[in-house]
């Protein structure tokens, strides 16, 4: 039971069992109806729903089910769509599930609207937006090259900013050299930030729609920004767009593949968020890229009161420490899908001054790795998709229809078994205890 995105639809959501088979009865207002086994998928198409209406009992749920159901909620609704409570309960239903809304981007409606609930992200409306790319700098040896990649981007309007967290004026030369080249703010800490605290100004101080990160070690090419931004205008519901990236040595020459920087897709894609962040998550291997590789839009970052405290670059409330990339990716990719380009668009620098190079960074990263997928597997979230296999569509179709069907794609950066992708989903499904699941 389908609609098309261009004349959505009325659905009531009505728990059937609360505590039992965990069913929910869906209808619509054409008198229409199914059964939804808590836990899969909503039968309406990507965008079909303009509203719908929840009663009491989901506040029953389990919480792997209420972020499983409102996951679906959200990928259902069309732009700027509600999901309203409307039973006895409202406000206390709301309450119970306003932390897993926030989690998966519903946005609370207003304290005054009739029915207490959320509503999906409208729909951008600026087809030539304002990009910001974003330079937390620290180190000025690689630093004309990565400026000069920023400056050389086709995509207009751009911003360039600089916050500059080292402890000498080398890298503010650089800048106040390339004045009238672009548009460009600079910053200069006068107190050190460190990493974190630095990627947290830079997005305050960015005033474009999309943010373009980029560390000051690497490098753009020059349609990188206008690829991402292109996907972003082109296909309703993504919160990322990446690339494949070129691994370089201090030289600026390429140098062999690691296993983070092999190729995930032999073509362009549209994959859907949580199928791709549960690849990565599971894996632990950021075939996503670097902060440098993304591009992300700045209101999907608006800290949420129900969830984050003051950390923009955590999950479910926990700062992914080491780890700022996986952080940034986990939490956009259960608000929406992402665009994933085989085309390298940036190269990303392994020298012996990164961070990367440190031990001790090392061990806190895989630390802050760990701690992410435990708040994974509790919230259920690796149940759908095995980590080695993506729910894709091809991008140019995805781009041109919203009703391009989606298939199962192999990661191609990580060990692939010896059984079809449909068998492998149901045996996923169909294992009630997974071994690395908490007793």
């Amino acid at each position: 039971m389908t609609a098309p995105p261009e004349t959505p639809i009325r659905v009531d959501l009505q728990l059937v069992a609360p505590r039992g088979d965990g069913a929910v009865d869906v209808s619509t207002r054409t008198g229409a109806d199914a059964r939804l086994d808590v836990g899969g998928a909503l039968p309406f198409a990507d965008g079909a729903v303009r509203t719908l209406r929840a009663g009491d009992g989901l506040a029953t749920l389990s919480v792997r089910d209420r972020v499983q159901l409102l996951l679906e909620c959200r990928r259902v609704l069309s732009p700027g769509g509600s999901l309203l409570l409307t039973e006895p309960g409202a406000r206390e239903t709301r309450a119970a599930l306003a932390r897993w809304a926030a989690l998966v981007g519903l946005i609370p409606l207003s304290d005054d609207a009739p029915s207490p609930g959320w509503h999906a992200q409208p729909r951008d409306p600026d087809p030539a937006p304002l990009v910001s790319i974003v330079i937390p700098s620290s180190n000025p040896r690689y630093f004309a090259e990565c400026i000069d990649s920023a400056i050389a981007q086709t995509w207009r309007p751009i911003e360039i900013v600089v916050s500059d967290d080292s402890d000498a004026d080398a890298i503010g030369a650089l800048v106040h050299a390339r004045a009238g080249r672009a548009d460009i703010r600079y910053v200069k800490n006068p107190v050190r930030l460190k990493t974190r605290a630095n990627y947290e100004q830079c997005m305050e101080l960015a005033r474009g729609e999309y943010i373009k990160f980029l560390n000051d070690d690497d490098v753009l090419e020059a349609d990188c920004v206008a690829t991402l931004v292109d996907a972003f205008v082109r296909v309703p519901g993504l919160t990322l767009a990446t690339s494949t990236r070129r691994r370089i040595d201090g030289d600026s020459r390429p140098l062999p593949d690691m296993p983070a920087t092999r190729p995930a897709v032999d073509r362009d894609l549209v994959v859907g968020g949580v199928s791709l962040a549960n690849a990565t998550i599971m894996h632990g291997l950021n075939f996503i890229g670097e902060p440098s590789t993304a591009l992300i839009r700045k209101r999907d970052f608006a800290l949420r009161p129900d969830i984050d405290d003051d950390h923009r670059f955590s999950f479910n409330g926990e700062e992914v420490r080491g780890a700022v990339d996986f952080a940034m990716w986990s939490r956009v990719l259960v608000q929406g899908n992402a665009a994933f380009f085989a085309r390298r668009l940036s190269r990303f620098r392994s020298h012996g001054e990164q961070a990367q190079a440190n031990a001790e960074v090392v061990q806190r990263s895989i630390v802050g790795i760990r701690a992410l997928q435990r708040h994974w597997i509790e919230l259920g979230l690796f149940r759908r998709w095995p980590p080695h296999l993506l729910q894709a569509r091809d991008f140019e179709a995805a781009a041109s229809s919203a009703g391009a069907p989606w298939r199962l794609t192999p990661v191609l950066s990580v060990p692939l078994p010896a059984i079809a992708p449909g068998d492998a989903v149901t045996a996923w499904r169909a294992t009630k205890h997974h071994a690395f699941e908490p007793q």
